[in-house]
């Protein structure tokens, strides 16, 4: 299925009626290429269904002005002269009901397989997106635009072939019966219930789409709000503040529910005059057709047929009030949704044609890199670094010198602004994010642990397949088997989202038995061990030097702990993001400088 599709896009959005066109069939066919081929065919064989019960709901009132016309009038009236048209009419009706829930079976059928394709679709767009997006997004706000945008592009796919298709034919069936039995004066004056039944709802909606806008954006506010309340939970509690957060939150509450009721109270009012509408034309129908049945110009079965069939082109146009205010939502919301869909991917899942290989002796070559946030302040200025293969690298200095920005640019999260980045002899531009998977690894300082078993935790990243035996091994290097064993259900043990139901040092440890089931080419270690005690932390240290001997890997370490690089081959020292120090680590506590300060606490 052909689901993140690009298709052309006019740029710019005029508020002419052609564009606005231009703007609807554009949507329509995203929507389109949303159905792979066997969904498309079953909306064709829907079609047929709608066609096939329009025209058999109108041989009810046909039959029904039959039969008062040549039967009921007789004289001698036989009920055996009846029941054939009796049987009839059951039989149509029923034929008629089954037919429609087939149609039903295979609309449900269809949307919930779009729906888990363009869930998957939705999510892969997000998880390509640039960093930028979630920084500028809150999580809760993007989690529930995507949930309402993909509800609402279904529901759109629903209302088109449950009620708004059906509708229409069955209102044209109905037209062409009224045509075919009414003298065309009549039948004309019968139709003008649906322009004005129209024209209110046209109005409606053209007074009403700005309110649902606004209504949807807040609520999306609130969602964002919803799950940074939760996150921060803890601090909350601990500073007394949840009657501040429960006040804050009614008046956002508050401000949404004013907003509900205006656009409440203008449906009242559009609905009220979509009643009217019709209770007019009713009275005007069965005048009119009772006065020329008395003046013999049209039959009494024919005034049964015209208000069957009156009725039946009323009830589609007061649906069609509601599929039109529901489609104009949805609408908005596909429109959500194909955003989502249309985000550009982040610049590092592209990766340039360009094959380079550069004659460097170094596995990581840093030269002139530069890197600023938003082009703002320079975090790191003409920065030049080379690490062997093999070397273990240790990364200090105080907060904001640069460190992690550093770590951001060699694992590919973060775009230089000047300078290359030479990995493995090919500059970083060139290499795709699979690429970079399978050379480097990274354990940050708050490990990402999915809400699975410990098991799936410590293979998280693993891509090819390992034993049971190898992952015991790999939990009992990283110090943390004899606690998954002590737990009942041992590596079975279900961890809850984050891996909240474990303590920091245990997360940590669970994050770092996974590089020993990699074994990378490159270790980045960003405070991977700030939660350990010093007992963990020391063991875990030597079984990475262990690991670091028998397969040569490359390790870059950032600590605040100093003694956790004690055994660097170098330190490097950054401030304000250049280089002002390196050497070995019993070398550089005993020379002033940054490190100095450090190692005796003057300087964090």
């Amino acid at each position: 299925m052909r689901i993140g599709v690009r298709i052309e896009k006019v740029e710019f959005i005029k508020k002419s009626k052609g564009v606005m066109i231009m703007k609807k069939n554009s949507l329509i066919k995203r929507m389109y290429e949303m159905l792979d081929k066997k969904q498309k065919l079953n909306f064709i064989f829907i079609i047929i269904i709608m066609i096939v019960s329009a025209y058999l709901s109108q041989l009810l009132p046909l039959s029904i002005g039959k039969l008062t016309d040549d039967i009921l009038q007789q004289e001698n009236l036989s009920f055996v002269k009846v029941v054939p048209f009796l049987v009839f009419i059951l039989v149509v009706t029923v034929f008629n009901e089954i037919i429609k829930v087939v149609r039903r079976v295979i609309v449900e059928d269809t949307c919930t397989s779009c729906e888990k394709t363009a869930r998957s679709a939705a999510i892969s767009s997000l998880l390509h997106a640039p960093l930028n997006y979630f920084k500028k997004n809150m999580t809760g706000n993007i989690h529930g635009r995507l949930n309402r945008s993909l509800e609402g592009t279904i529901r759109l796919l629903k209302l088109l072939f449950m009620d708004f298709a059906p509708a229409i034919f069955s209102g044209v069936a109905a037209i062409i019966v009224i045509f075919s039995k009414l003298p065309f004066f009549l039948a004309t004056i019968m139709l003008f219930v649906i322009p004005i039944g129209i024209v209110i709802i046209m109005w409606q909606i053209s007074t009403q789409k700005g309110i649902r806008v606004e209504l949807m954006e807040e609520k999306a506010s609130m969602d964002g709000t919803m799950v940074e309340l939760m996150n921060g939970i803890e601090v909350i509690r601990v500073t007394n503040n949840a009657g501040l957060e429960v006040n804050r939150f009614r008046e956002k509450s508050e401000y949404l529910r004013s907003k509900e009721m205006k656009h409440h109270k203008a449906m009242a009012f559009y609905d009220c005059l979509k009643f009217i509408n019709e209770a007019m034309f009713t009275v005007l129908v069965i005048g009119m057709s009772a006065y020329l049945a008395g003046e013999g110009v049209i039959s009494v079965g024919t005034v049964l047929t015209a208000y069957l069939c009156f009725t039946q082109l009323t009830t589609p146009l007061r649906e069609l009030h509601r599929i039109f205010d529901e489609l104009s939502e949805s609408t908005i919301l596909a429109k959500e949704y194909f955003k989502i869909i249309d985000l550009e991917k982040d610049f590092s899942y592209k990766s340039t044609e360009d094959e380079e290989k550069f004659d460097t002796k170094s596995l990581i070559e840093v030269k002139d890199v530069e890197f600023a946030y938003d082009n703002k302040k320079m975090i790191i200025n003409k920065l030049n670094l080379d690490i062997k293969e093999g070397e273990f690298i240790g990364i200090v200095g105080p907060s904001g010198c640069g460190k992690s920005s550093l770590i951001k640019l060699l694992t590919k999260l973060e775009e230089n602004t000047g300078g290359n980045i030479i990995l493995d002899k090919r500059n970083i531009s060139s290499l795709s994010r699979r690429d970079i998977a399978q050379m480097i690894a990274l354990v940050p300082q708050n490990p990402f642990l999915i809400a699975d078993t410990i098991k799936e935790n410590i293979c998280y990243g693993v891509h090819n397949k390992v034993t049971m035996e190898e992952i015991k091994e790999a939990a009992a290097k990283a110090y943390i088997a004899d606690f998954i064993e002590s737990l009942p259900d041992g590596y079975d043990t279900v961890l809850a989202e984050g891996g909240s139901n474990l303590s920091g040092g245990q997360r940590q440890r669970i994050a770092i038995a996974r590089i020993f089931l990699r074994k990378p080419k490159i270790l980045i270690l960003d405070e991977a061990t700030s939660a350990l005690d010093n007992t963990s932390e020391k063991y875990i240290q030597k079984e990475i030097e262990k690991l670091q001997e028998e397969n040569n890997i490359t390790i870059i370490s950032i600590a605040h702990r100093l003694s956790t690089l004690e055994n660097c081959d170098e330190i490097v020292v950054l401030d304000k993001g250049i280089i002002v120090q390196r050497g070995k680590y019993h070398d550089l506590k005993k020379i002033p400088g940054i490190f100095k300060d450090m190692y005796n606490g003057k300087l964090k």
